[in-house]
């Protein structure tokens, strides 16, 4: 059906009309130059989003426009191209590397993949976000950090899936980080020294804790002890006097390993 609105984009028109210009003032765009204001009608017309029902935004970051979308907008334009098969995922993963269909830890992700599903295609088209490349560290990254970072995932997975139609969009969860700093990622390596600087006379016997950790024969046993032991799970200790030092973590994600294993 033929869109009847005053607003609406003309597949043939030049540029914006006197008010179209005006409702794009209205939307916050009033210093943007003519080149500016023609790419972004340029935009419009390639993916057919509305920029004025908020599905397609030019955002001004340091005096340089992008071009911006929510993520249901890049849905919208996969849909459209009619050879958009769905996705695969998403997964979160932490620092043993293991993907997850749901992330239930406290503590964000380290990573997270989505795979777009197009047809000719034999295989998903995967793309991964690391959390400490796109966190913005504001309320809603502190909140819900999981569903950012999948976002995140799969507007790269999209892109990668439809380069025609999506090249130069990105979504606001991207672009987030660009407009406020993002606070340092310790490495691993500085956390486990924390961890150790903090450890106590409350510590646990830890070579204790492996005797019990390596006696699991269940996943949701070993599920228990990874949850009451979250504290130490990194403090560095020798199983023997002449064993390699180890952690906790490692070794449960080696039992998890074992229990798969043997079904």
């Amino acid at each position: 059906m033929e869109n009847k609105s005053a607003l609406a984009v003309n597949p043939d028109q030049q540029m914006w009309d006197t008010k179209q210009l005006a409702a794009l003032k209205q939307l916050g765009l009033t210093n943007a130059s003519n080149g500016d204001l023609a790419v972004f009608l340029h935009y419009a017309q390639r993916t057919g989003l509305d920029p004025f029902a908020r599905q397609l935004y030019m955002i001004e970051r340091g005096g340089k426009y992008t071009i911006q979308s929510s993520i249901d907008g890049l849905r919208i334009v996969a849909q459209r191209s009619g050879e958009y098969a769905g996705q695969v995922g998403p997964y979160w993963c932490g620092e043993d590397g293991e993907w997850a269909d749901i992330w239930l830890e406290k503590t964000p992700p380290l990573a997270a993949k989505v795979g777009v599903l197009r047809k000719g295609f034999i295989e998903p088209l995967w793309a991964v976000a690391k959390f400490d490349g796109y966190n913005a560290n504001s309320p809603i990254w502190k909140k819900m950090p999981d569903l950012m970072i999948a976002k995140c995932a799969e507007a790269l997975a999209l892109r990668k899936a439809f380069p025609n139609d999506l090249s130069g969009i990105y979504t606001a969860e991207e672009m987030e980080q660009a407009g406020s700093p993002i606070a340092p990622v310790k490495t691993v390596v500085e956390l486990k020294s924390i961890v150790q600087e903090a450890q106590t006379d409350e510590t646990p016997d830890l070579r204790a804790v492996l005797d019990d950790v390596d006696k699991h024969k269940t996943l949701e046993g070993l599920r228990e002890s990874f949850n009451a032991y979250k504290t130490v799970l990194d403090l560095e200790f020798q199983p023997t006097d002449n064993d390699e030092p180890t952690t906790l973590r490692k070794e449960i994600m080696a039992r998890r390993a074992v229990l798969q294993t043997n079904g």
